[in-house]
C-alpha cells in the first residue's frame, strides 16, 4: 500500500489547522491549563493487605540477607 503526496499533504494541513485552533483556545482560557488536577485512588482491603504483606516480606528478606 502506498500513500500519495496528496494524502500526506492533506494530513499535514489538517494537523496544522487543528494546532492553530487549539493554540487560540489556550490563549482564551489559560486558567484551565493551570488548574491542579487530583486523582483519587481507592485500593480494596484485599489489595492493601497484599501490598502490606509484600512490603513486609521484602523487608524481612533484606534483613535476613544481612545475617548471612
Amino acid at each position: 500500500m502506498s500513500i500519495s503526496d496528496y494524502q500526506v499533504s492533506n494530513v499535514i494541513k489538517t494537523y496544522v489547522k487543528n494546532m492553530k485552533v487549539k493554540a487560540k483556545g489556550v490563549e482564551k482560557e489559560p486558567a484551565k491549563d493551570n488548574m491542579i488536577r487530583k486523582d483519587n485512588v481507592m485500593i480494596s482491603d484485599a489489595g492493601m493487605k497484599k501490598m502490606l504483606f509484600d512490603r513486609i516480606g521484602s523487608q524481612m528478606t533484606e534483613r535476613l540477607k544481612g545475617y548471612e
